[in-house]
């Protein structure tokens, strides 16, 4: 059993850096031998919506998903805070779900064991300005302007420049060792040692927790700088180099 996982990848524009990590990691052999394929989140910098544009602009990388999910891989995306009310979207290029697409954490029974698998940003349970914020983002008031009012053009413009002030005030802020702790609490505190394995991102920190003797936490971090992605192979982890 096989189970793969990346976040957190923060593709721009077509063939970055990102992207081809991210086709790395989706042609990587031991991804396309895999029962799970998992995509935690913050795969796109920007993705919000329905707009045919983004399936246009990164055709590659949805055929790459649809590959894997032919193949007989259970393929799973998780939204982020950088890629939002995709449903639409992802009914236009998959109209029976075949790939299925979450906003909030899903919990999986696989050979015994049970997995959580979400973006990861619900483990930030004590940064309340950030709870707003993401309590903001899915509310059906942004949905609605995101899938039925704003015109792609203006919604790229907008995210890109709320990206450029987030990450700016966010570097200041980053403290590895300081995130990874209040990561690690907040994990506590959501999943209460309740699932024998907890897979998230959003941290941008890779990290290996062992919360109790039969529950542990997987974070691959930020794929760019951590060049790896997540393998569990019969529910032992590992991190994977991506070359």
């Amino acid at each position: 059993m096989k189970i793969s996982a990346i976040s957190d990848v923060h593709v721009k524009v077509p063939f970055d850096d990102a992207d081809k990590a991210l086709c790395r990691f989706l042609t990587h052999p031991l991804v396309v031998n895999s029962e799970y394929v998992i995509l935690l989140g913050d795969i796109f910098d920007l993705m919000c919506g329905p707009h045919q544009e983004y399936i246009q602009k990164f055709s590659h990388i949805f055929d790459l998903i649809d590959g894997l999910r032919k193949k007989g891989i259970k393929v799973m995306y998780f939204e982020g805070n950088h890629d939002v009310h995709l449903e639409r979207l992802f009914k236009r290029r998959w109209p029976n779900d075949e790939v299925i697409l979450s906003q909030g954490p899903i919990i999986e029974e696989i050979e015994g064991k049970s997995y959580y698998f979400s973006h990861g940003d619900e483990h930030e349970v004590d940064n309340l300005s950030y709870q707003k914020y993401k309590s903001l983002l899915l509310s059906p008031t942004l949905k609605f302007i995101a899938n039925d009012v704003m015109p792609y053009l203006l919604l790229n413009y907008l995210g890109e420049r709320a990206s450029k002030i987030s990450r700016k005030r966010g570097s200041k802020e980053y403290v590895e060792d300081i995130v990874k702790t209040r990561f690690r609490e907040g994990v506590k505190k959501t999943t209460q040692g309740k699932y024998n394995f907890i897979l998230g991102g959003h941290s941008h920190v890779q990290d290996c927790y062992e919360i109790s003797e039969s529950s542990i936490y997987l974070n691959n971090g930020y794929a760019l700088k951590t060049k790896t992605f997540l393998l569990i192979e019969n529910h032992l982890p590992s991190f994977a180099l991506l070359y």
